[in-house]
């Protein structure tokens, strides 16, 4: 299987006890989708090797996920930082306006007045998930929240970017009363 047909939907942080149980930070909004799982394919970079599911099962925030072909706790221990992935054909069909972050890397950001501000290279996942923009001669954020983010065009292979001066310009902080100027 060749990485570019994968959607990673977890990574192998730890071990978890002495079988080779993989302990997985998970990626998927959907967390039922990980009892389903027969096969997992594990990468790191361009290496991809697939094994089958013994059984999963969650851990507070993590999944914890027993392979047949991994039965030791050093075995387990070797694939820490690897990708945990499924094909791209066994991907869970989304809401309207919900979009896989890893399916709009490359789409151009265009700002709602025409501006073509660069290319999406990478999204910064946290509390408020980050569009990071290449182009401009520097790296644009822009949270994706609807008050940044207008309208996803998957034709176009698009992202419409709101208010976007804001974003570029500095914030001009007005000196407070207590200042002594």
């Amino acid at each position: 299987m060749n990485p570019e047909d994968l959607r990673t939907i977890g990574m192998v942080i730890g071990a978890h006890g002495l079988q080779g149980t993989l302990k997985v930070n998970p990626l998927s909004d959907f967390p039922e989708r990980y009892a389903t799982l027969e096969s997992v394919y594990l990468m790191r970079g361009d290496s991809v090797v697939e094994l089958r599911v013994k059984q999963t099962r969650w851990s507070n925030q993590h999944v914890l996920i027993s392979l047949i072909d991994l039965t030791t706790r050093d075995e387990a221990e070797t694939m820490i930082g690897a990708e945990v992935c499924v094909p791209l054909s066994e991907s869970w069909k989304l809401p309207d306006g919900i979009y896989y972050a890893t399916d709009l890397i490359g789409f151009a950001g265009i700002a709602d007045d025409g501006t073509e501000l660069g290319v999406l290279k990478d999204i910064h996942s946290g509390a408020q998930d980050l569009l990071a923009f290449v182009g401009l001669g520097k790296e644009l954020l822009v949270p994706f929240v609807s008050e940044w983010v207008g309208r996803v065009d998957l034709q176009a292979r698009t992202i419409e970017i709101l208010h976007w001066q804001r974003l570029v310009e500095g914030e001009e902080i007005p000196p407070s009363a207590t200042d002594d100027h």
